[in-house]
């Protein structure tokens, strides 16, 4: 697995002892860092971090592409698809929260048929509801999840997940991976008085879990809103999961503590860690 530094704007500038403690290898090398504080819980985002959500976007796409093309073979689909996905992103739920959620997609996909000359909104709810269930259907933890926080708790680490988004949307994507059985406490921005990087919503997960902030690790995508509510709420350190395989981080974001190209690569971040902490133990006293 690789675990790399973290690329900074200024190619030039030096990388601090605490990503230099990652890096060197050999139980004395990582001593030489300031001693680690004791890790009693590992945050997560979900999308994009546990699941790989653009994926399942994608899949979803193709299926509703295809039902179009079963009901209306001479629209231009993929025009009312791209239609939907910018709706999508410009806004994805009501914001006065009058509308409910499903429907509110619904119409951002009647706006694309609309488009194409077709005014259809029974229509438009069965392409939603296919592309509900085709995503929901592909919703499956990356690989090396399942074992990376069964490793965590067997070494008594408590394992949470802190997600941005609607409640509907976001309960039923962790429905469909199981999140529930696998993680000790799950806290959705929507459900709360304020999301991610709020410092509010950190420090109510690391309450739920009975830990102190700097007890905390925070592992996420996004820099804007993981990265940047793990240093705001004084996270031991955070972990930027480089997913979309960026050369650098953009200048003026937020600089995470480390870096994995993939979520599975963090035990061997951890394991770092923690071998530095056992030896600082056995040889220091």
């Amino acid at each position: 697995p690789r675990v790399t530094p973290v690329t900074h704007h200024h190619p030039r500038k030096r990388h601090s002892h605490l990503h230099m403690s990652l890096l060197a290898s050999g139980e004395e090398a990582l001593a030489m860092a300031s001693p680690p504080a004791a890790l009693t819980a590992v945050f997560f985002d979900l999308d994009d971090t546990l699941v790989l959500t653009h994926a399942a976007d994608k899949k979803a796409q193709l299926a509703v592409g295809r039902v179009l093309a079963d009901c209306l073979p001479q629209l231009d689909h993929q025009a009312v698809i791209t239609s939907f996905v910018h709706g999508f992103v410009a806004e994805p739920w009501d914001p006065d929260n009058q509308i409910d959620v499903t429907e509110w997609r619904s119409q951002i996909w009647n706006s694309g048929l609309r488009a194409q000359g077709v005014d259809d909104i029974y229509l438009a709810r069965d392409l939603q509801s296919c592309f509900d269930r085709e995503r929901l259907l592909a919703f499956q933890w990356v690989e090396g999840v399942d074992m990376l926080v069964k490793n965590l708790r067997s070494e008594g680490i408590k394992v949470g997940i802190i997600t941005n988004g609607h409640p509907k949307v976001q309960r039923a994507k962790l429905k469909a991976c199981g999140a529930e059985e696998l993680f000790d406490t799950i806290l959705v921005g929507g459900e709360e008085l304020c999301q991610k990087p709020q410092k509010g919503i950190f420090l109510k997960a690391c309450e739920l879990v009975g830990c102190r902030p700097e007890q905390a690790l925070m592992v996420g995508d996004n820099l804007v809103t993981d990265i940047q509510g793990g240093l705001n709420a004084g996270f031991l350190a955070t972990v930027w999961v480089n997913i979309h395989k960026l050369e650098e981080i953009p200048s003026g974001m937020p600089k995470p503590h480390y870096l994995v190209m993939n979520i599975a690569d963090l035990w061997q971040v951890l394991k770092a860690r923690m071998a530095a902490k056992r030896w600082l133990e056995r040889n220091l006293g």
